[in-house]
This record gives structure tokens, sequence and C-alpha cells, in this order.
């Protein structure tokens, strides 16, 4: 018996070794990995630097390092409401947007190069930081993703750069980033906000309309770029120009109607909102509701003297036909007197 209880004691000590040693946490950054090849595989990874991801299996210590390009995508197991972040993003609310992803997303940035489940929320985190001016954060990142080798990546690196120099002052950098970047519509952004740095709104309505026009089909571009135009033509009231105030506050509003739930219509609501756009409206819904009162009241006017008229006639013509027959009588009667 005493053999039996030790043999327990030591299964148990066994046990609560194994479970100890699956609470223990590896080092590194916990993902699922998978390679071009369509192999999956649980790892931690390590680093990554110069184009090269290092990271160990699970349950195991020794480093493996392979080219970033062999691997196909990354998937990482944060826990946020991701709903909720969304939602302050497409209601323009920043600082929310940075205080619940920038402690979240720390650990991540390194591998945002490698296609994964967090570029969507990574991305949103980078917008928050350039409508805050937090242009330090978005320079760290711009340089991530322009190393990156993914062409979608690397402009939006050479775009957010641009618009941190732009901010800066340092518009001969943005011109030299600009004339590097692929994508047209990118390009005539970039040289919209230049002039509109420069001071130049005039020029710059002439570059962004281009934009619209030429590339109405490019929906990365077309908001910003719309929304750029409510700003310019702002820009613009009081220039010797014929652009007054209702020019930016009707395409702000138009802005934040199509392009809802983004935070590009937040932007735009903003912007509607500041320069008085709810007070108008509301006096507009209200001149609406009363056209609408009114000219219900000209409709059940216009029924009741319809059905006066009807009336009128109706009895105009009973009263006719009365008279008739009442002639009819007395015709009568007369004939029949006369007979006898």
């Amino acid at each position: 018996m005493k053999r039996i209880w030790i043999s327990l004691a030591v299964l148990a000590a066994m046990g609560a070794a194994v479970a100890q040693e699956e609470k223990a946490v590896q080092p590194g950054v916990p993902a699922m990995l998978e390679a071009v090849n369509g192999k999956k595989a649980r790892v931690f990874l390590q680093r990554l630097e110069e184009g090269n991801l290092t990271f160990q299996a699970y349950r195991s210590t020794r480093d493996m390092t392979v080219p970033a390009t062999k691997v196909k995508s990354l998937t990482f197991f944060p826990k946020y409401d991701a709903d909720a972040v969304q939602a302050d993003y497409a209601l323009g609310d920043y600082p929310a947007v940075i205080d619940a992803l920038a402690p979240l997303l720390e650990p991540f940035w390194d591998y945002m190069v490698v296609e994964n489940n967090l570029r969507a929320s990574f991305g949103m985190l980078l917008d928050a930081y350039r409508e805050t001016g937090e242009f330090t954060k978005i320079k760290k990142a711009a340089g991530l993703l322009m190393a990156s080798g993914d062409p979608a990546l690397v402009q939006r690196g050479q775009v957010f750069l641009a618009l941190a120099a732009i901010a800066g002052g340092d518009l001969q950098t943005a011109r030299g980033i600009r004339s590097e970047v692929a994508s047209e519509a990118a390009g005539l952004y970039l040289q919209a906000c230049i002039e509109q740095a420069e001071q130049r709104p005039k020029d710059a309505i002439k570059t962004i309309s281009l934009n619209i026009l030429d590339h109405a089909n490019d929906v990365e571009w077309l908001g910003p770029s719309e929304l750029l135009c409510a700003h310019l033509y702002l820009d613009m009231v009081g220039s010797n120009s014929v652009v007054t105030t209702n020019s930016a506050l009707n395409t702000a509003r138009q802005v934040k109607n199509i392009y809802a739930g983004t935070y590009v219509a937040a932007n735009a609501k903003n912007l509607w909102t500041n320069l008085g756009g709810p007070a108008i409206e509301a006096a507009e819904e209200k001149l609406k509701a009363e056209r609408a009162i009114a000219k219900k009241e000209a409709e059940e006017k216009r029924k009741a003297e319809k059905i006066k008229r009807q009336a009128e006639e109706k009895a105009k013509k009973e009263a006719e036909a009365a008279s008739l027959a009442a002639a009819g009588t007395n015709v009568t009667t007369t004939t029949e007197t006369e007979s006898e």
C-alpha cells in the first residue's frame, strides 16, 4: 500500500511539472505561421531583420531563420474589442483609437511587413497618429512599410513620409518622395498637399480636381481628394475668389455622407460641424417640414373646395331637375283642364 501511495505521489508531481511547463511563457511573439507552400506551424517570433524572420517552433529553444518572402502570412492572437475600435475610428475619435491600439500593437510593429491579420488595425493606428500629429511614429512606420517589398505597403509608407515632411515644412523632401510614388492618384494628392502648404490653393484646387476627374475609380484616393477639396475651398474664402464657405460646407457634407464609416467621413463631419453644418441642416429640415405641412394643407384645401363644388353642382342639377319636373306637372294639369 505504501508503494502505491509513493507511486501516486510521483505521478502527481510529474503532472504538476507538466502543467507548470504548459503555463511557462515561451519567449517571443506567439503566432501561426503559414509558409508559401501552405504548411502551417505554431511559432514564437523572435525578430525580423534585413528581410529575414527568426522564430522558434512551439516548445523549442532553437532559433530558425528564413527569408520573410518565404512566409505567406502570420496570424496573431491579441484580445481586444475590434468593433469598439472600429467605431471610434469611424467617429474620428483618434485619441481613443491610439489608447486602444498603441499598447496592443507594440509587439507586432516589426512584423507588419509580412501579411497578417492585424494590418487593418495597424493602418487605423497610423491614420490616428497622422491625424493627431504624431509624425515621429509615422516616420518609424513609414520606414517599416517601405522596407517590406510589397508595392502597396511601400507606396503607403512613401505617402506617410511625404505627409510628415509637409507637416514639418520640409517641402523639398516631400517633392522628392512625390516624384517616386508609382500611383498617379497618390502623386497628384501629394502634389495638391504641397501646393496647399505653399499657400497656393487655386493651383491645389486644379490639381486635386484633375485627380478626382481622372481617377474617379481609385477609391483609396477619391475620398481623401474630395475632403482636401473642401479644405482648399475654405483656404480660398476671402482671397478675391468667388468661392464661399458654402462651397466647403456642401463638399464636406457630401463626403461625410458618401464615405460613412471611414476616417475620411469622420474628418469631413468634423469640418462640416465646425462650419455650422448641424444648425444649417436643422434649419433646412425645419423649412422642409414647414413646406410639407403647407403643401398638405393646400392639398386638403383644394380637395375640400373640389368636394364643395361637386356638392354645389349636384345640388344645382337636382334643383334644375326638380324645376323641370314641376314644370311638366303644370303643363299636364293645364292641358287636362282645357280638355274639360
